[in-house]
């Protein structure tokens, strides 16, 4: 059985093993996936792992450990690596998730966040053509305007804080909300924004996609959009 992990601090709240079991299942591939909470300093405990994935805070750590970055990761953040080589498989999940909410990254987007993912969503942002505002902790505060897309990359919100918002949108108007975090389902960002008239989405879709495109690049798996669709849907059952 090869071995894969998700490494990353704190993983109490993380769905990957069920999510990546899944795929699996569906690829028959003899595989097994643990989750790895360890400091930077110990990053070759994973040098045993066919493959592994990266979430935070490690997205940027990771990359001195890399022999090679794909362009993938361009934008100088590896959520996956094979061989020494540092992927960002978060690229596709993001414009999967894009696509499933209908928003438009060549519009008028706010990112609240720059860490790994925020980098990302940035430079995918910026070669869109998209007008990019950024907020991170240092000006959140005075965040105000008109925007087409909101997407929180910061992890204010998750699971067990699930009370905390990073912004109220009493001074923005937005007609799309990505919030990359998945649980819970609905974070208080989703729930405030929704009684805005936003069409919001959580990071599920982008999480799943994600993890799929992992198992294509660490041994060539390939899963239908169907299979894709079962495996979020059982994801949301099992939060609910």
């Amino acid at each position: 059985m090869k071995k894969f992990g998700l490494m990353g601090y704190p993983l109490g709240h993380s769905l990957s093993p069920l999510i990546h079991s899944e795929i699996f299942k569906r690829t028959g591939y003899d595989g097994e996936y643990s989750l790895y909470e360890t400091k930077p300093e110990n990053f070759d405990v994973l040098s045993s792992l066919t493959g592994f994935n990266v979430t935070i805070p490690y997205k940027e750590a990771i990359i001195p450990y890399c022999k090679r970055l794909d362009d993938s990761a361009s934008c100088g953040a590896v959520n996956c690596v094979r061989d020494k080589t540092g992927y960002n498989t978060d690229v596709y999940g993001f414009h999967k998730a894009i696509d499933a909410l209908g928003a438009d990254l060549s519009s008028r987007v706010c990112l609240l966040g720059y860490g790994g993912s925020g980098k990302m969503i940035a430079d995918r942002v910026r070669k869109a053509g998209g007008k990019l505002t950024i907020a991170t902790r240092e000006n959140i505060n005075e965040l105000n305007g008109d925007f087409d897309l909101l997407i929180n990359s910061t992890p204010v919100g998750m699971y067990p804080n699930i009370e905390d918002s990073p912004i109220d949108f009493k001074s923005i108007n937005v007609k799309y909300v990505l919030d990359l975090i998945y649980n819970p389902a609905e974070t208080k960002l989703l729930s405030l924004a929704k009684q805005k008239g936003a069409k919001v989405m959580n990071g599920l879709i982008m999480l799943v996609w994600q993890a799929v495109k992992s198992h294509e690049i660490w041994y060539g798996a390939g899963l239908s959009d169907n299979d894709a669709d079962e495996i979020i849907q059982k994801i949301t059952a099992s939060l609910s």
